[in-house]
């Protein structure tokens, strides 16, 4: 059963991505500006994963879809303040985060899915606090630790 449900849902992705491109195809677009290629296998490893987590439809999985696609562009919109402004990148990626997580919680409909994903965001919030507390008797400093907690996140 969950077996074909997960390939019910990579089907509708698939079909959604190809209608997407042939679409993308059929008008001109503007070229993306340097650094900001995405990786739609990435997108769609990361929306399968999901939709298999959650038990996603195959609306939820479309969804599901815009929202790591979205993620992904703006990451790579951001890549390149990594090396030249890392505190500016490090707000940046940590709203990046903040908007997915708030993409997925809205798409999230019946009892099952939401209490998975506050179950998630709690493990998180025990993981980046443990870690916090190691750095900090490490005597790291604050932008270390605030490096490595955004390193700290699922979704």
């Amino acid at each position: 059963m969950k077996n074909s449900l997960l390939a019910l849902i990579l089907l509708f992705v698939s079909a959604v991505s190809s209608q997407a491109q042939s679409k993308e195809a059929a008008a001109p677009v503007a070229p993306a500006a340097p650094g900001t290629a995405v990786n739609d296998v990435e997108v769609r490893k990361s929306t399968d994963a999901l939709a298999v987590k959650y038990s996603l439809s195959a609306d939820q999985a479309k969804q599901m879809y815009t929202v790591q696609l979205r993620k992904a562009k703006n990451l790579a919109q951001i890549e390149s303040l990594k090396s030249t402004d890392p505190a500016l990148y490090g707000a940046k990626v940590q709203n990046v985060q903040k908007s997915t997580l708030s993409g997925i919680r809205k798409i999230l409909n019946n009892k099952e899915q939401v209490e998975l994903y506050q179950k998630t965001q709690g493990e998180i919030r025990v993981a980046r606090n443990k870690k916090q507390k190691e750095l900090a008797a490490k005597k790291a400093s604050q932008q270390e630790i605030n490096a490595s907690l955004l390193g700290i996140y699922a979704e």
